[in-house]
Protein backbone atom coordinates (compact mmCIF):
# COMPACT_ATOMS: atom_id res chain seq x y z
CA UNK A 1 0.00 0.00 0.00
CA UNK A 2 1.40 3.05 -0.92
CA UNK A 3 0.95 6.32 1.08
CA UNK A 4 1.15 10.06 -0.26
CA UNK A 5 3.92 12.45 1.51
CA UNK A 6 3.12 13.96 4.90
CA UNK A 7 3.39 17.17 3.21
CA UNK A 8 0.61 16.02 0.88
CA UNK A 9 -1.90 15.23 4.00
CA UNK A 10 -1.16 18.15 5.31
CA UNK A 11 -1.69 20.50 2.11
CA UNK A 12 -4.80 18.64 1.64
CA UNK A 13 -6.21 18.72 5.07
CA UNK A 14 -5.63 23.03 5.03
CA UNK A 15 -7.61 22.93 1.46
CA UNK A 16 -10.27 20.70 3.01
CA UNK A 17 -10.31 23.30 6.14
CA UNK A 18 -10.51 26.05 4.16
CA UNK A 19 -13.46 24.70 1.40
CA UNK A 20 -15.80 23.64 4.01
CA UNK A 21 -16.43 26.69 5.41
CA UNK A 22 -16.34 28.76 2.49
CA UNK A 23 -18.51 26.29 0.44
CA UNK A 24 -21.04 26.96 3.68
CA UNK A 25 -21.12 30.85 2.59
CA UNK A 26 -21.03 30.83 -0.90
CA UNK A 27 -23.37 27.85 -2.20
CA UNK A 28 -26.83 27.82 -1.41
CA UNK A 29 -27.47 24.01 -0.93
CA UNK A 30 -24.00 23.90 2.01
CA UNK A 31 -26.21 26.97 3.81
CA UNK A 32 -28.68 24.38 4.82
CA UNK A 33 -26.20 22.69 7.09
CA UNK A 34 -25.25 26.32 9.02
CA UNK A 35 -29.21 27.11 9.74
CA UNK A 36 -30.17 24.02 11.04
CA UNK A 37 -26.93 23.43 13.10
CA UNK A 38 -25.71 19.89 11.41
CA UNK A 39 -22.57 21.81 9.83
CA UNK A 40 -20.93 21.42 13.51
CA UNK A 41 -19.52 18.34 12.22
CA UNK A 42 -17.71 18.97 9.02
CA UNK A 43 -16.96 22.80 10.08
CA UNK A 44 -16.15 22.15 14.29
CA UNK A 45 -14.99 25.70 15.12
CA UNK A 46 -18.21 27.17 13.29
CA UNK A 47 -19.23 27.08 17.13
CA UNK A 48 -16.93 30.41 17.81
CA UNK A 49 -20.06 31.76 15.13
CA UNK A 50 -22.77 30.64 17.33
CA UNK A 51 -21.44 31.99 20.47
CA UNK A 52 -20.89 35.39 19.02
CA UNK A 53 -24.23 35.55 17.19
CA UNK A 54 -22.89 36.75 14.15
CA UNK A 55 -26.57 35.85 12.10
CA UNK A 56 -28.90 38.55 14.41
CA UNK A 57 -26.91 41.84 13.40
CA UNK A 58 -24.70 43.48 10.51
CA UNK A 59 -21.28 42.37 9.87
CA UNK A 60 -18.77 44.89 11.53
CA UNK A 61 -15.22 44.69 11.48
CA UNK A 62 -14.98 42.45 14.69
CA UNK A 63 -17.11 40.24 13.04
CA UNK A 64 -14.64 39.43 10.29
CA UNK A 65 -12.42 38.47 12.55
CA UNK A 66 -13.51 36.28 14.07
CA UNK A 67 -14.78 34.64 10.93
CA UNK A 68 -11.08 34.78 10.19
CA UNK A 69 -9.89 32.89 13.30
CA UNK A 70 -12.72 30.30 12.86
CA UNK A 71 -11.63 29.38 9.34
CA UNK A 72 -8.11 29.02 10.47
CA UNK A 73 -9.12 27.17 13.22
CA UNK A 74 -11.00 24.79 11.31
CA UNK A 75 -7.38 25.02 8.76
CA UNK A 76 -5.77 23.62 11.89
CA UNK A 77 -8.42 21.35 13.03
CA UNK A 78 -8.15 19.62 9.80
CA UNK A 79 -4.73 19.71 9.25
CA UNK A 80 -4.35 17.73 12.86
CA UNK A 81 -6.73 15.09 11.68
CA UNK A 82 -5.17 14.53 8.05
CA UNK A 83 -1.88 14.41 9.89
CA UNK A 84 -3.36 11.71 12.08
CA UNK A 85 -4.71 9.55 9.75
CA UNK A 86 -2.09 9.74 7.91
CA UNK A 87 0.15 8.37 10.67
CA UNK A 88 -2.54 5.61 11.47
CA UNK A 89 -1.75 4.82 7.41
CA UNK A 90 1.95 4.54 8.02
CA UNK A 91 1.75 2.30 11.10
CA UNK A 92 -0.50 0.13 9.62
CA UNK A 93 1.48 -0.05 6.31
CA UNK A 94 4.48 -0.77 8.61
CA UNK A 95 2.64 -3.44 10.36
CA UNK A 96 1.66 -5.34 6.93
CA UNK A 97 4.98 -5.03 5.91
CA UNK A 98 6.62 -6.93 8.88
CA UNK A 99 3.83 -9.57 8.55
CA UNK A 100 5.55 -10.43 5.07
CA UNK A 101 9.08 -9.97 6.29
CA UNK A 102 8.29 -12.45 9.01
CA UNK A 103 9.78 -9.30 11.61
CA UNK A 104 7.41 -7.92 14.37
CA UNK A 105 6.75 -4.98 15.30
Amino acid sequence: MRLPKFRWAVVVGAAAGAAVPLLFFAVPPFQYFVTTGRGIFLWPSGIWLMATDMEGRGYGSSDYVILGISILANILLYVIVFSFVWCVGWVFRAWRGSLRDGATI
